[in-house]
């Protein structure tokens, strides 16, 4: 995946920092208008194909043994090379850990996820049982969620396109098949496994700069898998040159990488970035 123009988050300019700021955290939404929950009352239900239904308030959540993670989000609909991708330090309950607390039966294979707005998602359990790090998150960089982020508390899914993670959670019920979810039945791919992506944050298309030394910055993801090389391109392709990646926070996260690329002449350049 090469990215020839940059798109760094909402009201960002500049390299991206490791750690996107909340109020820069991208958001997608189905609604005209979103829900506002509020906490008194407000409960997350785990049931179906289990042997103990849990009801539990947001200060049950906030009391189990939890997780602090950093994560990168993308949705499914960002372009290579655009701005729906952010990166935060969530914390929530391990959603394994939750599931073995209801005692799952045999025939219990899928977790299907409702939310308030009538958002549906549904995962393999034996994907959760495999992957510690999906979360029923309530935190996002150390403060409750934000209410367009998903307050009281949302899943998160790392290495999934954010379509599968439900925003203002509500219930999770163990079932026999998969469930379906809102984007699945209108056409999208019903995985959502992440696909490596890189960008350039700087320079920006269009930029002038002299003909001196030019600093490149991005960011590349690639989900679960991580990033081993980035590599960027002046001349279309027919010659690649490394850039230097920092030390992602995660493995769950995006690297920023960084170059230094001199120009030859004067005129015109399309850049190009690709990573593995």
């Amino acid at each position: 995946y090469q990215a020839i123009f940059n798109a760094p988050e909402a009201g960002l300019s500049g390299p991206s920092p490791d750690v996107t700021p909340v109020q820069n955290f991208y958001l997608v939404s189905k609604n005209f208008a979103d829900p506002i929950v509020e906490s008194q009352g407000w409960n997350l239900s785990l049931g179906g194909l289990v042997d103990r239904p849990l009801q539990l308030s947001l200060s049950d959540l906030r009391g189990l043994p939890s997780v602090t993670e950093y994560v990168t989000l993308e949705c499914i609909s960002n372009d290579v090379g655009g701005p729906l991708m952010s990166t935060g330090s969530f914390t929530g309950v391990s959603l394994r850990d939750l599931i073995g607390m209801a005692g799952p039966q045999p025939n219990g294979t899928w977790a299907a996820f409702k939310a308030r707005d009538g958002y549906a998602e549904s995962l393999p359990v034996t994907v959760i049982q495999g992957s510690p790090e999906i979360l029923v998150a309530y935190a996002l960089d150390g403060a409750p969620l934000p209410d367009s982020h998903g307050f009281p508390a949302r899943m998160l899914i790392p290495g999934r396109y954010g379509m599968k993670g439900p925003k203002w959670l509500d219930s999770i019920e163990l079932v026999s098949h998969e469930s379906g979810g809102y984007w699945e039945q209108q056409g999208w791919d019903n995985n959502a496994v992440v696909k490596t992506t890189s960008r350039f944050d700087v320079p920006h298309e269009g930029d002038i700069v002299k003909l001196a030394p030019v600093a490149l910055y991005g960011v590349a993801f690639a989900g679960r898998r991580g990033i081993s090389k980035v590599e960027y391109s002046a001349d279309g392709g027919r010659n690649w040159n490394q850039a230097n990646l920092e030390p992602a926070l995660s493995q769950l996260t995006w690297v920023v990488w960084s170059a230094t690329w001199m120009p030859g002449s004067e005129g015109a350049y399309s850049l190009h970035v690709r990573a593995s």
